[in-house]
């Protein structure tokens, strides 16, 4: 089966805007996408134009990490691989 990838925000990249939306790929026929940031709540996603996205505001400058899961065949979930990337948006 297919898992969910976290797009955007690539690995190790740096965000530098104080609001952000990521944006997940899931296998055609997903009914929903969850993301979980610093291993903290599941939060679900809104799909449009073909991906999965979430936005992201009032966070703190430094390291993060998000995965995503959905569902697969007979209710098992399926996780992407963790991404890790820096925030900084103060100078």
């Amino acid at each position: 089966e297919i898992r969910p990838e976290v797009e955007y925000p690539q690995q190790d990249e740096t965000i530098s805007s104080p609001y952000y939306t990521f944006r997940i790929g899931a296998p055609a026929g997903a009914e929903s996408v969850d993301v979980s940031i610093d291993q903290g709540p599941w939060l679900s996603c809104r799909n449009a134009a073909g991906f999965w996205w979430y936005d992201w505001s009032s966070y703190d400058d430094g390291e993060h990490e998000i995965i995503a899961r959905t569902r697969g065949h007979g209710g098992r979930w399926l996780v992407s691989t963790s991404h890790e990337f820096m925030v900084a948006t103060t100078a």
